[in-house]
Order: C-alpha cells, then sequence, then structure tokens
C-alpha cells in the first residue's frame, strides 16, 4: 500500500471530499494525484495534513504494509531531514524539529537529537552542541551496528570526543560494514574514518593497531574522487612504517605527499600536514 491510498482510505473512512481533506495545505489537483501515487508528497505537507485531519502520525505510519518504503514516522522524517540537510536548508529541518517537539513520538527524544546535529551540522555550528548532546550522539553510536550516511557523518564529526579504543572497535565496525563498497561517497568516507583513527593512533604512538587500517585502506582502489584522501593515507602509513622501520625513503614519501596538498592549492593544509610530521615523526 501507497502514502496515497492510505490517505485516501483515511479520507473516505472520514466522509470528506479531497479539497476538504486538503485543508488548503496543497491544492485538490495535486492532492488528487498524490492518492493516484502521480505526485510524492513532502514530509511537511503529509504531517500537515494529518495534523489538520486530527490523525496522529503513528497510527498513519503503522497502516503502512511492512513492505512499504516509508515503514514508521521516525524513518520518513529521517529521511526528509536528510533531505533538507543535502539541500542546505535549515529552514525547513527547523520547521520539522517543531512539528518533531509537538508531537508524541515514542522515541522524540532520540529524533530531536538526531535533527539537532543535522541543522548544527549544515549551519556550521557543531562546536556550539552541547555537552550532554554530544554525549547522548556517542552513546547513540556506539550501539550502532548498521552505520548509514547519517551514522557515518555523526561519527566523523565527533572522532575526537572518542578515546583511542573506543574509535578502534567502531572504526573497525565501519571498515567491516564498508570494505566492499564500490560508490566513490561510500569509498571516500570509510578513508575518511581511517585517516582519522591513523591519525589518533600517530598521535598516541599506537602502531601496531594502525597496521589494521592501512591493510584496509590499502584494499580500496585508487580513483580520482579519492586523490585527497589517499594522498593522506600516503603521509600516515609512512609515517608508521618509519616508526617501526627507519629508511629515508618513509621520510621522503612523506615529503612528497606534503608537497601534493601545496601543488593541488591547499598550501594551509600541506603546512598542517608537515607540522603534524615534524610533531610526532620522531616520537
Amino acid at each position: 500500500m501507497t502514502i496515497g491510498e492510505l490517505l485516501k482510505q483515511f479520507r473516505i473512512k472520514n466522509l470528506k471530499t479531497q479539497k476538504e481533506w486538503a485543508s488548503g495545505i496543497v491544492s485538490p489537483s495535486y492532492y488528487a494525484k498524490v492518492e493516484k501515487g502521480l505526485h510524492r508528497i513532502t514530509a511537511e505537507d503529509l504531517l500537515a495534513i494529518l495534523t489538520a485531519n486530527q490523525i496522529k502520525p503513528e497510527d498513519f505510519f503503522n497502516k503502512l504494509s511492512a513492505n512499504q518504503e516509508h515503514d514508521n514516522a521516525a524513518s520518513f522524517i529521517d529521511r526528509e531531514v536528510n533531505r533538507a540537510y543535502y539541500q542546505n536548508n535549515p529552514a525547513k529541518i527547523r520547521k520539522i524539529r517543531q512539528y518533531v517537539a509537538d508531537s508524541d513520538f515514542k522515541d522524540k527524544e532520540k529524533i530531536l537529537l538526531l535533527i539537532d546535529f543535522e541543522l548544527a551540522d549544515v549551519e556550521n555550528k557543531l562546536a556550539d552542541l552541547s555537552e550532554t548532546k554530544k554525549s547522548k550522539l556517542k552513546s547513540w553510536l556506539f550501539d550502532q551496528n548498521d552505520f548509514d550516511e547519517r551514522a557515518l557523518r555523526i561519527y566523523i564529526n565527533l572522532i575526537p570526543i572518542y578515546d583511542l579504543k573506543s574509535n578502534l572497535l567502531i572504526g573497525k565496525k565501519i571498515v567491516e560494514k564498508l570494505k566492499n563498497v564500490s560508490k566513490p561517497r561510500q569509498q571516500e568516507e570509510l578513508l575518511d574514518v581511517i585517516c582519522n583513527i591513523l591519525i589518533m593512533c600517530i598521535e598516541q604512538k599506537s602502531y601496531t593497531e594502525a597496521q589494521y587500517f592501512i591493510t584496509a585502506a590499502e584494499k580500496v582502489k585508487m580513483i580520482p574522487e579519492l586523490f585527497f584522501c589517499k594522498n593522506m593515507l600516503v603521509l600516515l602509513e609512512n609515517m608508521v612504517n618509519y616508526h617501526f622501520v627507519h629508511k629515508p625513503e618513509y621520510i621522503s614519501k612523506c615529503k612528497w605527499a606534503i608537497k601534493n596538498f601545496t601543488l593541488l592549492g591547499m598550501p594551509e593544509y600541506g603546512e598542517q600536514a608537515e607540522l603534524f610530521v615534524n610533531e610526532n615523526l620522531n616520537k
């Protein structure tokens, strides 16, 4: 059963016309096409129609088929928030957040927590997240087994608040989840996680633990979209290698990786990389 078909069932049960049911939220002609499956309806408009007709979202979504893409209110809201994030539309995220805040969703606190992260991220205000929210996000991430796009994005931003032991455990979960992916975006996310964990391993002189992640990164084939991550990995891998065997060639490769950043128009990043090498290579 589709959302449009279920809307029609609820409408008929309440003895309302399409115009009455749409409540001025969308035009009757547009709504008619939603019922027929010719148009998709946004989360905002769907929730507004349900509210206008005194239908609890939980009751509506629970009646959808188990095979329906939007099988519950929470997942539907997640999708719309994610869409708004990639549209760089914080106003829409705020509007959805307000609806959730006014609702009686079972998992309202968790939903609001994830929405708050998305909002802070899209507005470049992650530093403003409270320590309480960061702590709750940390606990939520630690319990994840199926790292989707959002969980990965949250984790990459919050890696610094974890201790090394926690990052090693979560990082290995992610490697196992993404080790066979072929999409450039997912490969980039995997390498991003690995780079961040390797940086922490080097800073804390945990070189043996770094070997697992170096091996995982080497299995990701080089493509143009991954050049930045792969170049960073050249730097980190050779720093680890130099720790075990003090060969000049490892230092030379680190210098070439630093030079690549500058040649690609990222001199500031090259300077940061050089500083990182100087601070950690001879520890």
